[in-house]
């Protein structure tokens, strides 16, 4: 260019430079959080090439969210931030640009282009999340699984260690709890699961990043499929029964299951049967099998008094002489109406005739010095033609010789002085293990040669166990004998019945007992014995008379609906129900109860059985596994009489001379517990024996006396005793004809200011006084001037 002089100079323009410090780029980074970028070298250019008033960024992307900012024009030095509005992430990791510095003063002045390569860092700015809030999984029972599921979570933060999900965790597992998960969202669990102790379980699990940032919580259920057991489930093997509380429900819970795919069996229909093994598990049942007027009193709706002497003869052929050996009677036990007839005579003593003794042991007489010897005058002197005679046997096998002497049981023979001719116009004995009977038809009948001895031979006879036998005398071609309930089978050879002529006739004598009877008797034992005259029992009635008193029974025959039915065995300690469904044959067999009729029943278990059959559509038979169990009998708990009231007095003089109620609000109370510890009111089913009311110390009876509501005692069965000591009220009545009485008792003094203070008592007992109340005391009351 021209200057003064005419000289012409030449000026250079620098070009700007990037200073890359010798690399080949320039190398940023910047954290997807963060605005400025750090670059590697710093940006600037080389020295003295400058200055430059701009940098600028281009790229093949259409959108650069970074720009420079210029901080010193001379070096070139400047700073690369991300634009306002721009958020980096890290899903865009790299950005490759490129740098051209701008000369100021000339925009069209500009360096090489330089590259840029700018890197975008993750941050843990996001928690991981799962693919749903919500799982649900179902295993099976008693199963323990490697792998129930796999649970998985993901997170928006960019590869490791933000971005991948490193544990999960279960928040509300406790230290015994079944499951767990791993750090590959492996749901297991770690010990067999039980149906019965939870149906269902609920968790709470997290996802944890590599960067422990913890995720929301997603709620897993995992419901327990009840493993299918083919058969009958939710009963009790042992059951709890207390005498005297009726019927109980022996499968309140129980259910039926069919596996219907492991048995390859679609439901046509069940059968359950459910057998009693009634009695104790060494004796069996005790049926009442003894004949007593005890017995029939039990079994018809009227009877005779039981006495041993009969006080009542309904037109019975009466025996001149009857002797018979005999044990103990044993408690009777309640039986239903069965309709014996009650035109019978006790031909046994009653039980209070006999010390008590063993129900195992019997009694053995010799037939001489301990018979029972019947008076002529309570029974016939002619054998009748109909007749049934019952009674209660237990005999042993014993020795050859033995069973050749006759063990007589009940005899009618001639009197004393014809005893040379030894007639035995009547006779029941044992021989050769035989039940023998000898019926000779009187003088004076049809000479006619006709049955006249029966012998029946059965196990019973010898087995030494207690058996009731009935003899049914219908004419002597129409004999039948009963034992235990059930009708002898007789066949051409057993009876072995031998025919005879009639007695010829002898001089009239006056007849008496003989006793011929062999010491060897003791080998036998017997029990109560009857007499209908006239006419035979019903089998039906006998057979009744024997059930056993511990039967099963059904509870809601008016629920039964078509496809269902019901069947009692005759005893009832069988039951057969049948059904169209499991859910039907359940609830059939939830209505079955127990109930033992007895007072005081042998304690003890008593076994049961449940067996069910299952018909399939494909006519194929199931049978499921046999269900057991027992009962177990229990002593029927003592009740407990309880009295209460007020328990302090306070009156005064006038009160006490004109007379005053003592314990006004008494209650009484009795209570009894069951079986299964629950404690039940049963005060209306008792009767009170007596009540006493006594001051102590004992009253003055010329100043103290007590009034009671006489009108009140006369309704009642009470009555009302006075003593030094105070009063006793006496007799069977209700609780609340006791407790109204007692609360109008009142207490006179004549001269109350000679009142000393003493205790006021009331106590009370009831079923012949084995059950005492508490004694209920007023302890000192006060009398004061009025």
């Amino acid at each position: 260019m021209l200057i003064d002089n005419g000289v012409f100079m030449l000026i250079m323009i620098l070009v700007p430079v990037i200073n890359l410090h010798g690399a080949d780029r320039l190398v940023a980074s910047i954290r997807e959080d963060e605005n400025v970028v750090t670059t590697v070298p710093d940006l600037s250019i080389v020295a003295d090439t400058g200055p430059v008033c701009k940098y600028l960024l281009t790229s093949s992307d259409k959108e650069i969210p970074f720009d420079v900012q210029l901080t010193d024009q001379h070096i070139g030095s400047a700073i690369i931030r991300v634009k306002d509005g721009n958020n980096l992430d890290c899903t865009k990791s790299e950005y490759d640009l490129q740098v051209v510095a701008v000369r100021c003063g000339d925009e069209t002045i500009r360096s090489e282009p330089v590259v840029l390569k700018v890197s975008v860092k993750d941050t843990n700015n996001h928690s991981p999340e799962f693919d749903n809030p919500w799982y649900s999984f179902t295993v099976n029972e008693g199963k323990i699984y490697d792998e129930i599921a796999v649970i998985k979570a993901r997170d928006a933060d960019c590869g490791n260690p933000y971005g991948q999900i490193c544990d999960f965790e279960i928040a509300n597992g406790l230290n015994d709890f079944p499951f767990s998960i791993n750090n590959q969202g492996i749901l297991r669990n770690i010990k067999p699961l039980n149906y019965s102790v939870a149906k269902s379980y609920i968790l709470t699990v997290v996802a944890i990043d590599c960067g422990m940032r913890r995720s929301k919580s997603a709620l897993i259920t995992i419901n327990v499929k009840e493993t299918c057991i083919q058969g009958h489930t939710g009963f009790a093997e042992r059951f709890n029964y207390v005498a005297g509380y009726g019927p109980r429900l022996i499968f309140p819970n129980v259910s039926t299951h069919i596996c219907a795919q492991e048995s390859e069996c679609e439901v046509r229909s069940l059968r359950s049967a459910i057998k009693l093994n009634a009695g104790h598990v060494t004796n069996g049942c005790f049926r009442d099998t003894i004949f007593t007027n005890q017995t029939i009193q039990k079994c018809v709706l009227d009877s005779l008094p039981s006495k041993y002497y009969a006080k009542r003869f309904l037109n019975v052929v009466k025996f001149s002489t009857l002797a018979m050996n005999i044990s103990k009677l044993r408690i009777n036990i309640k039986l239903p109406n069965c309709k014996l007839s009650p035109d019978t005579i006790a031909l046994l003593p009653s039980k209070t005739s006999f010390p008590e003794e063993s129900s195992e042991a019997g009694m053995a007489f010799d037939g001489v010095s301990n018979v029972i010897i019947i008076p002529p005058g309570n029974v016939p002197a002619i054998i009748p033609d109909k007749f049934t005679l019952s009674f209660s046997m237990k005999h042993s096998r014993g020795t050859k010789d033995d069973q050749k002497n006759k063990k007589s049981i009940l005899c009618e023979s001639d009197e004393k002085g014809a005893i040379d001719m030894n007639r035995h116009h009547f006779s029941v004995y044992v021989r050769h293990c035989k039940l023998e009977v000898v019926l000779r038809r009187e003088a004076g009948s049809k000479n006619e040669f006709r049955a006249a001895e029966w012998r029946w031979e059965t196990p019973q006879i010898c087995d030494n166990e207690w058996h009731s036998y009935s003899l049914l005398f219908n004419g002597v071609d129409d004999v039948n004998l009963m034992i235990d309930g059930s009708v002898f089978k007789s066949n051409e050879r057993n009876p072995e019945i031998l025919d005879d002529w009639p007695l010829h006739r002898t001089e009239p004598v006056v007849k008496n007992e003989t006793r011929n009877w062999s010491v060897l008797a003791r080998t036998s034992e017997y029990d109560g014995a009857v007499l209908q005259s006239g006419k035979t029992e019903n089998h039906s009635a006998i057979e009744c008379a024997h059930r056993c008193p511990e039967q099963l029974q059904y509870i809601g025959l008016d629920e039964i609906v078509n496809g269902q039915s019901i069947t009692f065995s005759a005893d009832q300690s069988t039951i057969v129900v049948k059904a169209l469904t499991e859910q039907e044959i359940s609830k059939m067999l939830r209505r079955i109860s127990y109930v033992n009729s007895q007072k005081t029943p042998i304690p003890g278990h008593r076994s049961w059985t449940l067996s069910t059959t299952v018909e399939c559509q494909n006519n194929k038979k199931l049978t499921l596994p046999q269900a057991k169990g027992y009962v177990f009998v229990q002593k029927e708990t003592k009740p407990v009489l309880s009295l209460s009231g007020s328990v302090t007095l306070n009156v005064d003089q006038h009160a006490v001379k004109i007379g005053t109620p003592m314990i006004s609000d008494i209650q009484i109370s009795i209570s009894q517990t069951e079986g299964e510890g629950e404690v039940k009111d049963v005060t209306s089913f008792y009767v009170l024996d007596y009540c006493k009311v006594h001051l102590k110390p004992s009253r003055d009876m010329d100043l103290e006396y007590f009034s009671s509501p006489a009108s009140l005692i006369a309704a009642l069965q009470i009555d009302f005793e006075h003593d030094k000591e105070g009063i006793t009220l006496r007799g069977e009545e209700s609780v609340n004809g006791y407790r109204d009485v007692l609360s109008k008792i009142h207490y006179f003094n004549t001269r109350p200011d000679t009142y000393s203070r003493r205790i006021y008592t009331v106590q009370c007992a009831m079923l012949k006084g084995q059950v005492l109340s508490n004694e209920l005391m007023v302890p000192n009351p006060a009398v004061f001037l009025a």
